[in-house]
Protein backbone atom coordinates (compact mmCIF):
# COMPACT_ATOMS: atom_id res chain seq x y z
CA UNK A 1 0.00 0.00 0.00
CA UNK A 2 1.34 3.45 -0.99
CA UNK A 3 0.79 6.76 0.89
CA UNK A 4 -1.57 7.77 -1.77
CA UNK A 5 -3.57 5.13 -0.47
CA UNK A 6 -3.00 5.86 3.22
CA UNK A 7 -4.08 9.32 2.69
CA UNK A 8 -7.65 8.57 1.33
CA UNK A 9 -8.65 6.07 4.53
CA UNK A 10 -11.80 7.48 5.76
CA UNK A 11 -11.26 10.56 8.83
CA UNK A 12 -13.51 8.52 11.40
CA UNK A 13 -10.91 5.65 10.64
CA UNK A 14 -7.67 7.73 10.86
CA UNK A 15 -8.97 9.37 14.32
CA UNK A 16 -9.62 5.55 16.02
CA UNK A 17 -6.02 4.79 14.13
CA UNK A 18 -4.19 7.97 16.32
CA UNK A 19 -6.52 6.96 19.64
CA UNK A 20 -5.68 3.48 19.79
CA UNK A 21 -1.77 4.12 18.91
CA UNK A 22 -2.03 6.64 21.74
CA UNK A 23 -3.05 4.14 24.53
CA UNK A 24 -0.75 1.44 23.47
CA UNK A 25 2.35 3.74 23.79
CA UNK A 26 1.23 4.15 27.72
CA UNK A 27 1.74 0.49 27.87
CA UNK A 28 4.72 -1.60 28.48
CA UNK A 29 4.52 -3.14 24.98
CA UNK A 30 4.80 -0.06 23.37
CA UNK A 31 8.29 0.53 24.45
CA UNK A 32 9.17 -2.77 22.91
CA UNK A 33 7.78 -1.71 19.34
CA UNK A 34 9.96 -1.81 16.42
CA UNK A 35 11.04 1.53 14.94
CA UNK A 36 9.56 2.08 11.52
CA UNK A 37 12.43 2.72 8.67
CA UNK A 38 13.30 6.15 8.64
CA UNK A 39 12.91 6.64 5.15
CA UNK A 40 9.11 5.98 5.09
CA UNK A 41 9.27 8.54 7.50
CA UNK A 42 10.72 11.07 5.29
CA UNK A 43 9.34 10.53 2.42
CA UNK A 44 6.92 13.30 1.47
CA UNK A 45 3.33 12.27 -0.12
CA UNK A 46 2.97 12.76 -3.53
CA UNK A 47 1.31 15.96 -4.53
CA UNK A 48 -1.63 14.57 -5.43
CA UNK A 49 -2.46 13.22 -2.18
CA UNK A 50 -5.07 14.94 -0.05
CA UNK A 51 -3.61 16.45 3.40
CA UNK A 52 -4.22 13.72 6.19
CA UNK A 53 -6.54 14.80 9.05
CA UNK A 54 -4.92 15.98 12.14
CA UNK A 55 -6.30 14.16 15.53
CA UNK A 56 -8.28 16.45 17.57
CA UNK A 57 -6.39 17.65 20.46
CA UNK A 58 -7.08 15.61 23.84
CA UNK A 59 -9.25 17.43 26.56
CA UNK A 60 -7.08 17.72 29.99
CA UNK A 61 -8.73 15.64 32.88
CA UNK A 62 -11.27 17.31 35.28
CA UNK A 63 -10.26 18.17 38.34
CA UNK A 64 -11.72 15.36 40.23
CA UNK A 65 -13.98 16.10 43.43
CA UNK A 66 -13.31 15.35 46.70
CA UNK A 67 -17.21 13.59 46.58
CA UNK A 68 -19.21 12.98 43.77
CA UNK A 69 -22.95 13.30 44.20
CA UNK A 70 -24.18 10.09 42.63
CA UNK A 71 -27.92 10.89 41.21
CA UNK A 72 -29.55 13.84 40.53
CA UNK A 73 -28.00 15.58 43.74
CA UNK A 74 -28.93 19.35 44.99
CA UNK A 75 -29.44 20.68 47.97
CA UNK A 76 -32.78 21.82 49.07
CA UNK A 77 -33.41 25.71 48.14
CA UNK A 78 -34.16 26.16 51.71
CA UNK A 79 -32.17 26.21 54.70
CA UNK A 80 -32.92 23.55 57.77
CA UNK A 81 -35.10 26.38 59.21
CA UNK A 82 -37.35 26.45 56.03
CA UNK A 83 -35.89 30.11 55.03
CA UNK A 84 -34.72 30.56 51.42
CA UNK A 85 -30.75 30.38 50.12
CA UNK A 86 -29.23 32.85 48.47
CA UNK A 87 -28.98 31.71 44.16
CA UNK A 88 -25.62 30.25 43.32
CA UNK A 89 -23.99 32.59 40.58
CA UNK A 90 -20.75 31.69 38.93
CA UNK A 91 -18.86 34.44 39.64
CA UNK A 92 -16.30 34.73 42.31
CA UNK A 93 -18.01 37.43 44.47
CA UNK A 94 -19.29 39.18 47.74
CA UNK A 95 -22.85 40.58 47.99
CA UNK A 96 -24.82 42.39 50.68
CA UNK A 97 -28.31 42.01 49.45
CA UNK A 98 -31.32 42.82 52.03
CA UNK A 99 -33.11 40.05 52.43
CA UNK A 100 -30.38 37.80 51.33
CA UNK A 101 -27.78 39.06 53.57
CA UNK A 102 -24.11 38.82 53.09
CA UNK A 103 -23.21 35.90 50.74
CA UNK A 104 -19.68 35.05 49.78
CA UNK A 105 -18.82 32.55 46.89
CA UNK A 106 -15.89 31.49 45.27
CA UNK A 107 -15.53 31.62 41.42
CA UNK A 108 -15.24 27.68 40.96
CA UNK A 109 -18.60 27.79 43.11
CA UNK A 110 -17.11 25.04 45.27
CA UNK A 111 -17.91 27.28 48.61
CA UNK A 112 -20.84 29.37 49.67
CA UNK A 113 -20.91 30.84 52.43
CA UNK A 114 -24.35 32.75 53.60
CA UNK A 115 -24.92 35.10 56.97
CA UNK A 116 -28.27 36.12 57.77
CA UNK A 117 -29.90 37.92 60.95
CA UNK A 118 -33.70 39.35 62.39
CA UNK A 119 -35.15 40.42 65.28
CA UNK A 120 -38.35 40.71 66.20
CA UNK A 121 -40.08 43.46 68.54
CA UNK A 122 -43.50 42.68 70.30
CA UNK A 123 -45.80 44.65 72.19
CA UNK A 124 -48.66 42.67 73.70
CA UNK A 125 -51.59 43.60 76.00
CA UNK A 126 -53.76 40.56 77.38
CA UNK A 127 -57.24 41.77 79.13
CA UNK A 128 -58.52 38.90 80.65
CA UNK A 129 -61.86 38.97 81.41
CA UNK A 130 -62.52 40.28 85.59
CA UNK A 131 -58.95 40.65 85.80
CA UNK A 132 -55.85 42.98 85.29
CA UNK A 133 -54.53 44.20 82.33
CA UNK A 134 -51.03 43.13 81.37
CA UNK A 135 -48.80 44.79 78.52
CA UNK A 136 -45.48 43.70 77.87
CA UNK A 137 -42.66 44.99 75.36
CA UNK A 138 -39.75 42.39 74.38
CA UNK A 139 -37.69 40.87 71.85
CA UNK A 140 -39.70 37.92 70.79
CA UNK A 141 -36.62 36.43 68.67
CA UNK A 142 -33.26 37.96 67.83
CA UNK A 143 -31.67 34.87 65.45
CA UNK A 144 -27.55 34.75 63.57
CA UNK A 145 -28.04 32.24 60.99
CA UNK A 146 -24.97 30.73 58.92
CA UNK A 147 -25.51 28.88 55.97
CA UNK A 148 -22.95 27.20 54.24
CA UNK A 149 -22.37 24.88 50.85
CA UNK A 150 -19.31 23.24 49.28
CA UNK A 151 -19.31 20.96 46.33
CA UNK A 152 -23.09 21.34 45.65
CA UNK A 153 -23.93 18.42 48.20
CA UNK A 154 -22.50 19.74 51.40
CA UNK A 155 -24.30 21.84 53.82
CA UNK A 156 -23.31 23.07 57.12
CA UNK A 157 -26.29 25.26 59.26
CA UNK A 158 -25.86 27.22 62.21
CA UNK A 159 -28.48 29.94 64.04
CA UNK A 160 -28.20 31.35 67.11
CA UNK A 161 -30.90 32.62 69.26
CA UNK A 162 -30.39 35.57 71.89
CA UNK A 163 -33.83 36.74 73.28
CA UNK A 164 -35.24 35.70 76.30
CA UNK A 165 -37.92 33.05 74.84
CA UNK A 166 -35.39 31.91 72.34
CA UNK A 167 -34.48 29.62 74.99
CA UNK A 168 -35.70 27.59 77.88
CA UNK A 169 -36.07 28.37 81.49
CA UNK A 170 -34.43 25.64 82.77
CA UNK A 171 -31.29 25.28 80.23
CA UNK A 172 -29.68 28.56 78.66
CA UNK A 173 -28.87 27.12 75.51
CA UNK A 174 -28.53 29.94 72.07
CA UNK A 175 -27.60 27.07 69.79
CA UNK A 176 -30.80 26.58 67.93
CA UNK A 177 -30.20 24.47 64.80
CA UNK A 178 -26.55 22.85 64.36
CA UNK A 179 -26.83 20.62 61.10
CA UNK A 180 -24.81 18.98 58.91
CA UNK A 181 -26.15 17.56 55.65
CA UNK A 182 -25.10 15.67 52.55
CA UNK A 183 -27.76 15.84 49.19
CA UNK A 184 -25.63 13.42 47.05
CA UNK A 185 -28.61 11.07 46.63
CA UNK A 186 -31.42 12.83 45.12
CA UNK A 187 -33.97 10.67 46.83
CA UNK A 188 -32.07 9.92 49.98
CA UNK A 189 -30.78 13.07 51.51
CA UNK A 190 -28.84 12.94 55.04
CA UNK A 191 -29.14 15.60 58.12
CA UNK A 192 -27.47 15.32 61.37
CA UNK A 193 -27.27 17.38 64.51
CA UNK A 194 -29.77 19.71 66.32
CA UNK A 195 -32.88 21.00 63.93
CA UNK A 196 -36.13 20.92 63.89
CA UNK A 197 -37.95 17.70 64.24
CA UNK A 198 -39.71 17.17 60.53
CA UNK A 199 -43.40 17.02 62.00
CA UNK A 200 -46.15 19.46 61.09
CA UNK A 201 -46.08 21.98 59.08
CA UNK A 202 -46.82 25.31 60.82
CA UNK A 203 -43.67 24.55 63.25
CA UNK A 204 -41.45 23.46 60.28
CA UNK A 205 -41.89 26.65 58.89
CA UNK A 206 -39.81 29.32 59.90
CA UNK A 207 -41.03 31.96 62.67
CA UNK A 208 -40.12 34.77 59.97
CA UNK A 209 -42.80 33.66 57.59
CA UNK A 210 -45.58 33.59 59.47
CA UNK A 211 -49.40 35.48 58.76
CA UNK A 212 -49.66 35.75 62.26
CA UNK A 213 -47.41 37.37 65.05
CA UNK A 214 -47.06 33.50 66.17
CA UNK A 215 -48.12 29.86 65.73
CA UNK A 216 -51.34 28.29 66.66
CA UNK A 217 -52.36 27.58 70.67
CA UNK A 218 -52.61 24.08 69.59
CA UNK A 219 -49.07 23.96 67.46
CA UNK A 220 -47.57 25.65 70.55
CA UNK A 221 -48.86 22.71 72.97
CA UNK A 222 -48.78 19.64 70.77
CA UNK A 223 -45.64 20.19 67.99
CA UNK A 224 -42.43 18.57 68.60
CA UNK A 225 -39.45 21.15 69.11
CA UNK A 226 -36.00 21.23 68.05
CA UNK A 227 -34.04 17.75 69.30
CA UNK A 228 -30.81 16.02 68.12
CA UNK A 229 -30.60 13.49 65.96
CA UNK A 230 -30.44 12.08 62.12
CA UNK A 231 -32.99 12.55 59.65
CA UNK A 232 -33.07 11.12 55.91
CA UNK A 233 -35.37 12.98 53.36
CA UNK A 234 -35.99 13.83 49.93
CA UNK A 235 -37.80 16.91 48.75
CA UNK A 236 -38.31 15.32 45.07
CA UNK A 237 -38.91 11.46 45.18
CA UNK A 238 -38.43 9.90 42.14
CA UNK A 239 -37.99 13.44 40.17
CA UNK A 240 -41.36 14.04 39.64
CA UNK A 241 -41.02 17.91 39.98
CA UNK A 242 -41.43 18.22 44.09
CA UNK A 243 -44.77 16.23 43.60
CA UNK A 244 -43.44 13.83 46.28
CA UNK A 245 -41.54 13.95 49.58
CA UNK A 246 -40.88 12.06 52.85
CA UNK A 247 -38.83 12.98 56.23
CA UNK A 248 -37.91 9.50 58.22
CA UNK A 249 -35.70 10.70 61.40
CA UNK A 250 -34.55 8.71 64.88
CA UNK A 251 -33.89 11.54 67.42
CA UNK A 252 -32.61 12.07 71.65
CA UNK A 253 -36.43 12.78 72.42
CA UNK A 254 -35.06 14.79 75.21
CA UNK A 255 -34.90 18.24 73.35
CA UNK A 256 -32.52 20.40 72.51
CA UNK A 257 -28.84 19.62 73.27
CA UNK A 258 -29.84 17.65 76.57
CA UNK A 259 -27.68 15.16 78.45
CA UNK A 260 -29.74 11.92 78.27
CA UNK A 261 -30.16 9.94 81.74
CA UNK A 262 -32.01 6.75 80.03
CA UNK A 263 -32.43 4.77 77.10
CA UNK A 264 -35.30 6.29 75.62
CA UNK A 265 -35.62 7.53 71.59
CA UNK A 266 -37.55 8.86 69.53
CA UNK A 267 -38.81 8.22 65.85
CA UNK A 268 -40.63 10.31 63.58
CA UNK A 269 -41.77 9.47 60.13
CA UNK A 270 -43.49 12.00 57.75
CA UNK A 271 -44.90 11.77 53.84
CA UNK A 272 -46.28 14.81 51.93
CA UNK A 273 -47.62 15.44 48.69
CA UNK A 274 -48.03 18.42 46.35
CA UNK A 275 -50.22 16.76 43.72
CA UNK A 276 -50.24 19.91 41.16
CA UNK A 277 -46.33 20.54 40.87
CA UNK A 278 -43.65 22.10 43.53
CA UNK A 279 -44.32 25.11 45.54
CA UNK A 280 -43.37 27.25 48.75
CA UNK A 281 -45.75 26.17 51.06
CA UNK A 282 -43.61 26.46 54.08
CA UNK A 283 -44.11 30.59 53.48
CA UNK A 284 -47.47 31.94 54.74
CA UNK A 285 -49.24 34.26 52.24
CA UNK A 286 -49.52 33.85 48.41
CA UNK A 287 -47.31 36.50 47.00
CA UNK A 288 -46.79 35.54 43.74
CA UNK A 289 -50.64 35.31 43.23
CA UNK A 290 -50.22 32.44 40.58
CA UNK A 291 -53.53 32.14 38.60
CA UNK A 292 -52.59 27.58 39.29
CA UNK A 293 -54.33 26.51 42.58
CA UNK A 294 -51.57 24.77 44.70
CA UNK A 295 -52.20 21.90 47.29
CA UNK A 296 -49.81 20.44 49.64
CA UNK A 297 -51.05 17.64 51.73
CA UNK A 298 -48.87 15.83 55.00
CA UNK A 299 -49.00 12.78 57.93
CA UNK A 300 -46.57 11.91 60.11
CA UNK A 301 -46.39 10.30 63.19
CA UNK A 302 -43.95 9.64 65.56
CA UNK A 303 -43.17 7.83 69.17
CA UNK A 304 -41.08 8.98 71.98
CA UNK A 305 -39.66 6.71 74.98
CA UNK A 306 -39.17 7.81 78.00
CA UNK A 307 -39.00 11.12 77.63
CA UNK A 308 -38.55 13.10 80.69
CA UNK A 309 -40.70 16.69 79.64
CA UNK A 310 -44.04 17.04 79.69
CA UNK A 311 -44.43 17.96 76.25
CA UNK A 312 -42.46 14.93 75.18
CA UNK A 313 -39.50 17.26 73.86
CA UNK A 314 -40.60 20.66 75.61
CA UNK A 315 -41.53 22.34 78.42
CA UNK A 316 -40.94 21.22 82.25
CA UNK A 317 -38.78 18.72 82.91
CA UNK A 318 -39.61 15.45 85.23
CA UNK A 319 -37.91 14.86 88.92
CA UNK A 320 -38.57 11.14 88.42
CA UNK A 321 -40.77 10.42 85.65
CA UNK A 322 -40.96 9.18 82.07
CA UNK A 323 -43.88 9.06 79.79
CA UNK A 324 -44.01 7.29 76.35
CA UNK A 325 -45.70 9.49 73.75
CA UNK A 326 -47.24 8.61 70.64
CA UNK A 327 -47.46 11.97 68.34
CA UNK A 328 -50.00 11.84 65.04
CA UNK A 329 -50.51 15.35 62.57
CA UNK A 330 -52.13 16.04 59.38
CA UNK A 331 -52.24 18.99 57.39
CA UNK A 332 -53.38 20.81 54.51
CA UNK A 333 -51.60 23.99 52.69
CA UNK A 334 -53.35 26.12 49.44
CA UNK A 335 -51.96 28.86 47.67
CA UNK A 336 -54.54 30.35 44.78
CA UNK A 337 -54.52 33.62 43.40
CA UNK A 338 -53.14 35.57 46.06
CA UNK A 339 -55.28 33.25 48.52
CA UNK A 340 -53.07 31.32 51.42
CA UNK A 341 -55.09 28.45 53.86
CA UNK A 342 -53.40 26.16 56.53
CA UNK A 343 -55.22 23.58 58.39
CA UNK A 344 -53.56 21.21 60.86
CA UNK A 345 -54.74 18.68 63.56
CA UNK A 346 -52.52 17.53 66.14
CA UNK A 347 -52.68 14.65 68.76
CA UNK A 348 -50.65 13.43 71.41
CA UNK A 349 -50.89 10.82 73.94
CA UNK A 350 -48.96 9.03 76.76
CA UNK A 351 -48.93 5.78 77.88
CA UNK A 352 -50.23 6.24 81.49
CA UNK A 353 -51.55 10.03 82.90
CA UNK A 354 -49.87 10.00 86.13
CA UNK A 355 -46.60 9.23 88.03
CA UNK A 356 -46.73 8.84 91.93
CA UNK A 357 -43.84 8.25 94.33
CA UNK A 358 -43.07 8.80 97.92
CA UNK A 359 -40.79 11.68 98.27
CA UNK A 360 -39.43 12.53 101.96
CA UNK A 361 -42.80 10.66 103.17
CA UNK A 362 -45.04 12.49 100.74
CA UNK A 363 -47.04 11.27 97.87
CA UNK A 364 -45.91 13.08 94.77
CA UNK A 365 -47.55 13.26 91.56
CA UNK A 366 -45.83 13.72 88.03
CA UNK A 367 -48.50 14.24 85.37
CA UNK A 368 -47.98 13.96 81.81
CA UNK A 369 -50.30 16.32 79.13
CA UNK A 370 -52.12 14.20 77.00
CA UNK A 371 -54.24 15.81 74.14
CA UNK A 372 -55.22 16.93 71.06
CA UNK A 373 -56.01 20.51 68.58
CA UNK A 374 -56.89 21.25 65.48
CA UNK A 375 -56.50 24.98 63.73
CA UNK A 376 -57.83 26.60 60.36
CA UNK A 377 -56.50 29.89 59.11
CA UNK A 378 -56.80 31.82 56.14
CA UNK A 379 -55.31 35.09 54.02
CA UNK A 380 -55.75 37.13 51.04
CA UNK A 381 -52.82 39.74 50.06
CA UNK A 382 -55.12 42.78 48.55
CA UNK A 383 -52.52 44.09 46.88
CA UNK A 384 -48.26 43.44 47.29
CA UNK A 385 -47.79 45.00 50.63
CA UNK A 386 -51.51 44.43 52.22
CA UNK A 387 -52.41 41.34 53.57
CA UNK A 388 -55.65 40.07 56.31
CA UNK A 389 -56.10 36.31 57.84
CA UNK A 390 -57.93 34.74 60.15
CA UNK A 391 -57.58 31.88 62.67
CA UNK A 392 -59.64 29.33 64.37
CA UNK A 393 -58.16 26.66 66.51
CA UNK A 394 -58.88 24.49 69.31
CA UNK A 395 -56.71 22.91 72.28
CA UNK A 396 -58.60 20.10 74.11
CA UNK A 397 -56.92 17.76 76.71
CA UNK A 398 -57.36 13.86 77.04
CA UNK A 399 -58.79 11.63 79.79
CA UNK A 400 -57.03 12.27 83.33
CA UNK A 401 -53.70 14.62 82.65
CA UNK A 402 -52.18 17.41 83.72
CA UNK A 403 -55.06 19.58 85.56
CA UNK A 404 -53.09 22.66 84.78
CA UNK A 405 -53.62 21.51 80.94
CA UNK A 406 -57.32 23.32 80.37
CA UNK A 407 -59.23 23.34 77.07
CA UNK A 408 -59.33 26.58 75.02
CA UNK A 409 -60.35 28.45 72.04
CA UNK A 410 -58.77 30.88 69.77
CA UNK A 411 -60.32 33.01 67.41
CA UNK A 412 -58.84 35.85 65.70
CA UNK A 413 -57.47 38.44 63.01
CA UNK A 414 -54.10 39.95 61.41
CA UNK A 415 -53.30 42.59 59.49
CA UNK A 416 -50.23 42.89 57.81
CA UNK A 417 -47.88 45.54 56.24
CA UNK A 418 -45.45 43.65 53.95
CA UNK A 419 -42.66 46.60 52.92
CA UNK A 420 -39.87 43.59 51.75
CA UNK A 421 -42.53 40.79 52.25
CA UNK A 422 -41.68 39.24 55.10
CA UNK A 423 -38.25 40.27 55.15
CA UNK A 424 -39.74 43.81 56.53
CA UNK A 425 -43.20 44.14 57.86
CA UNK A 426 -45.64 45.21 60.66
CA UNK A 427 -48.09 42.87 61.76
CA UNK A 428 -50.98 43.44 64.28
CA UNK A 429 -53.39 40.67 65.57
CA UNK A 430 -56.14 40.29 67.95
CA UNK A 431 -57.28 37.19 69.20
CA UNK A 432 -60.21 36.66 71.32
CA UNK A 433 -59.01 32.91 73.88
CA UNK A 434 -62.02 31.64 75.56
CA UNK A 435 -61.81 28.44 77.74
CA UNK A 436 -63.29 25.60 76.79
CA UNK A 437 -65.26 24.77 79.84
CA UNK A 438 -67.11 27.60 81.31
CA UNK A 439 -64.45 30.12 82.59
CA UNK A 440 -63.03 33.93 82.20
CA UNK A 441 -61.74 34.63 78.85
CA UNK A 442 -58.69 36.71 77.70
CA UNK A 443 -58.51 39.71 74.87
CA UNK A 444 -55.08 39.50 73.37
CA UNK A 445 -53.14 42.30 71.31
CA UNK A 446 -50.48 42.25 69.48
CA UNK A 447 -48.02 44.69 67.43
CA UNK A 448 -44.90 42.90 65.97
CA UNK A 449 -42.23 43.96 63.66
CA UNK A 450 -39.07 42.16 61.88
CA UNK A 451 -36.18 42.93 59.83
CA UNK A 452 -34.84 40.39 58.60
CA UNK A 453 -31.61 41.20 56.70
Amino acid sequence: MNLGSVARISPALARSTTALVLLCSSTPAAAQAEPQPATQAATPPPASSAPQEQPAPVAPASRPLASTPAVSPGLPATDPNGDPVATPVSDDYIEAKFGKGVTFQSGDGDLRLQLRGRIQPRFTTSVPEGGDVMNEMIIRRARLAFNGRFLDAWELYLQLGFSVQDNEADNYNPLRDATMTYAGLRDLVVRAGQMKVPFDRQRVTSSSALEFADRSIAVTELTLDRDVGVQFFSEDVGGLGGILGYNVGLFGGDGRNRRAENAGLMWVARIWTSPFGEFDPHVEASFDRKQEFRLALGVAAAQNFQSVRSRSTSAATYDFSTFDYTHLTADLTIKYRGLFFLSEFLYREADRPSNTQVVDGVDVTEYSRSGYGFFAQAGYLWTDHLETAARYGELRPLRQTDPTFTGQREVGGAVSWYFLRHDLKVTADYFYLPPIDPGAATHQVRLQSQLYF
